[in-house]
């Protein structure tokens, strides 16, 4: 089946449809919940496969095999469920090259991502979590956040 996914286009922030056959959204005005975590992150790996800068980063990832930790590390971040145990720091060690202009760009993009799908208390505190994160992970990097993300 054919599902129709709302995407941000990175260039000019409106949203298109695009056809997929891996995700829906619930709504584009309903809050976030831990069962809508797969589906959001889905469609955010799939736009950092076309992202000229971070694309690198990712192009060696398996996203299918690599998505269920992913959506455990937000489910624990966002909603407390306990799923996520590891270290999302370490595979960050091993991407040399990276600058604040990638962390406002994933930031960016996630932003976006989540804008397209949902709004509210939870949509709003996963992008709060995204800002915090990549500014500790900067940090731990040596890199200075951008005064805008920081």
């Amino acid at each position: 089946m054919m599902l129709l996914v709302p995407i941000v286009d990175s260039r000019n922030g409106a949203a298109e449809v695009h056809a997929s056959r891996d995700a829906e959204p619930r709504s584009l005005h309903d809050d976030l919940r831990d069962e809508d975590l797969h589906a959001v992150l889905a469609a955010f790996y799939a736009r950092l496969a076309d992202e000229e800068l971070l694309e690198p980063y990712f192009a060696a990832l398996d996203v299918p095999a690599h998505l269920p930790r992913i959506v455990d590390f937000w489910s624990t971040l966002l909603f407390h469920s306990g799923r996520y145990s590891g270290n999302a720091f370490r595979p960050h060690l091993d991407m040399p090259g990276l600058t604040s202009e990638h962390f406002a760009r994933w930031l960016a993009m996630l932003e976006s991502t989540v804008d397209a799908w949902h709004a509210g208390t939870n949509a709003d505190r996963m992008k709060a979590l995204a800002h915090g994160i990549a500014n500790s992970m900067q940090l731990r990097l040596g890199i200075t956040p951008d005064a805008e993300h920081r």
